[in-house]
């Protein structure tokens, strides 16, 4: 029977071979992501805080109802498209054509409980049990993401580095702001890991000359998904399309192939929004309209665009100034990661491995297209958050190269070249050395993250300024599914109170003229502000801004006897004020 001395021993000896080492990485590495996820869903997760977050995902719930990819958010410049192409505005106005199909059709999966459950606001809780679950989703997403990139890095380097590299992309902070956002940044990081490793495969068959077709075929229908998540991720295809024309052989015949999936893939849904509006990109294709005399959301409130006397050279100022605010934030857009912008300085080291030093100029390649396409569609941020950042997608691969070229300099200029010399050549101080570094490295990336937990104090329980979830509820049960509410958030009432609304127009008699012939097919009953519109605007955005028409609503003046929405009250916040046709409020708490 072995004494306690010889257990004790098995037990280094196991440790040392890597049998129980292994074990336990994988439980520490497990209790790090499941106590992470515990605080960001629990402690920091206040609701959805981006609109097109709550755009999607109010689609979703449409899906789930066997409505298909219907929208209860109308865009004037998607009325003013369909006019243009003849369509009939009331009835195809509520089919959505600025999302992309695939995020509402996950938003569908992720909800189905809480949804079919009627699972709502309690009196004590101020988040929807929907949101909560989306975040969840984003969350699980974040996983399956951080379990391909560690098959990924063993491919590329080794082991060792796998590890590290997933420990630093665990705790980099902006991956966990955007797992618990709504968008749909985290499918796509794994679908982007996804197509990165197949395509790793295909490289390597290629190597050993063999067949390399079917995983082009499968790199194509990753692509196409993407493109059907967010179209920007087509610039990220086009450099990989042009690297599998040179790199296979024989030459093109792989490319051709990948593209045809991608286009199979993708293809089905221009068609659709041809169908639907008249133009295969949707109203969605004025999104790069950006910065161009107006924001976004000036363009999406006007039924034509206004572009009137714009030249080329505006557009390459505005492609300029996105790209140089680009560089400007680059370490934030990177997550604050030391080790993801080191890979830029990695491509220029000659790795030893062929497939390892062809792919790190591949890697630079979809980086620069992104951030072209980030620079000609801009990034539009709410809450720090942007459905354009595409820099994060790359930051878990570039930590790969970049830990591992700061791994081989220490080795090659301190850690065997200087320090170790002088102490005896010893192995185990050589391996303290680099374990500081390392360590060192950590503490530097997880700085952000560790001040969230130690500074950051959560004064409200709901994403204010400038939601209130909970009140924007009410709205349900006063106002019934055929009316339609015009408002500063359409998003949020569309999601949140489950009814019609429309983006406030520019101009108020273009409000008018929709409400008095009802031409989206019902009268628009009430109109809802919010800071958007009010306090989080200056004096000089009230009166030359984009709701300066809007002036007289939103800062209360508006003479009540003459206007068509005579009742007002604030909803829950001072900021919110909600102007009705009639008095709704019978056994509500708000009488």
């Amino acid at each position: 029977m072995p004494t306690t001395e010889e257990n004790i021993q098995n037990a280094i000896t196991s440790i040392e071979r890597g049998a129980l080492a292994k074990w336990i990485w994988r439980a520490a590495v497990s209790a790090l992501a499941v106590g992470l996820s515990v605080y960001y869903l629990v402690h920091v997760f206040r609701g959805l805080p981006v609109s097109e977050a709550m755009d999607q995902a109010q689609i979703g719930r449409e899906i789930l109802r066997g409505h298909g990819w219907e929208t209860k958010f109308v865009r004037p410049l998607a009325i003013g498209q369909l006019r243009r192409d003849g369509k009939t505005v009331n009835t195809a106005i509520w089919e959505d054509t600025y999302n992309a199909p695939i995020p509402p059709l996950l938003d569908a999966a992720a909800i189905s409980l809480p949804i079919k459950a009627g699972w709502d606001f309690t009196k004590t809780g101020f988040v929807f049990p929907a949101d909560r679950a989306i975040a969840c989703m984003g969350v699980l997403f974040f996983f399956a993401s951080l379990f391909v990139l560690y098959h990924i890095a063993v491919e590329l380097f080794d082991e060792r580095l796998a590890k590290i590299a997933l420990g630093l992309t665990i705790i980099c902070e902006m991956m966990w702001r955007y797992a618990i956002s709504g968008l749909p940044q985290m499918f796509l990081l794994l679908l982007l890991n996804l197509n990165v490793y197949v395509l790793l495969r295909a490289m390597k068959a290629r190597q050993t000359n063999q067949s390399h077709l079917g995983l082009m075929v499968a790199i194509g229908a990753g692509f196409g998904l993407m493109a059907l998540t967010h179209a920007l991720s087509i610039f990220i295809f086009v450099p990989v399309l042009v690297f599998t024309f040179f790199y296979f052989r024989p030459r093109g015949v792989a490319a051709i192939l990948m593209l045809g999936v991608f286009l199979a893939v993708y293809t089905p849904w221009l068609v659709r929004n041809y169908i639907v509006c008249g133009d295969f990109r949707g109203v969605a294709g004025y999104a790069g309209l950006a910065g161009i005399v107006h924001s976004e959301a000036g363009h999406m409130r006007r039924f034509d665009i206004d572009i009137t006397g714009v030249s080329g050279n505006y557009f390459a100022e505005n492609a300029r100034v996105n790209l140089i605010a680009q560089i400007n934030r680059l370490i934030e857009y990177m997550g604050w990661s030391f080790a993801a912008p080191v890979a830029l300085i990695s491509a220029l080291h000659p790795f030893r491995r062929p497939v390892t030093a062809t792919f790190r100029w591949l890697l630079l390649a979809m980086w620069v297209s992104a951030v072209i396409g980030m620079a000609i569609f801009g990034m539009q941020e709410e809450a720090s958050l942007a459905a354009n950042q595409f820099h994060l997608l790359f930051v878990p691969l570039f930590i790969c190269y970049g830990m591992a070229y700061l791994l081989v300099q220490w080795d090659r200029r301190i850690g065997l070249g200087f320090i170790v010399p002088q102490w005896g050549q010893r192995a185990y101080v050589h391996k303290f050395l680099r374990a500081s570094m390392v360590t060192a490295v950590f503490f530097v990336s997880g700085i952000p993250m560790l001040s969230r937990m130690l500074f950051e104090k959560n004064g409200w329980q709901i994403e204010w300024p400038p939601y209130t979830p909970p009140y924007i509820a009410l709205l349900k049960g006063w106002f019934s599914p055929d009316e339609i509410i015009g408002t500063d958030m359409p998003w949020a009432i569309a999601w949140y109170a489950d009814r019609r609304s429309i983006w406030l127009p520019v101009e108020q008699s273009d409000l008018v003229d929709l409400s008095d012939y009802q031409r989206l097919g019902a009268p628009i009953s009430a109109l809802y502000f919010t800071p958007i519109s009010g306090t989080q605007n200056t004096l000089g955005d009230l009166v030359d801004g984009d709701y300066r028409h809007w002036t007289a609503y939103i800062v209360r003046t508006v003479n009540l006897s003459k206007c068509p929405y005579p009742v007002r009250m604030t909803l829950a916040m001072p900021d919110c004020v909600l102007y009705m046709d009639r008095d709704r409020r019978s056994a509500t708490p708000f009488q």
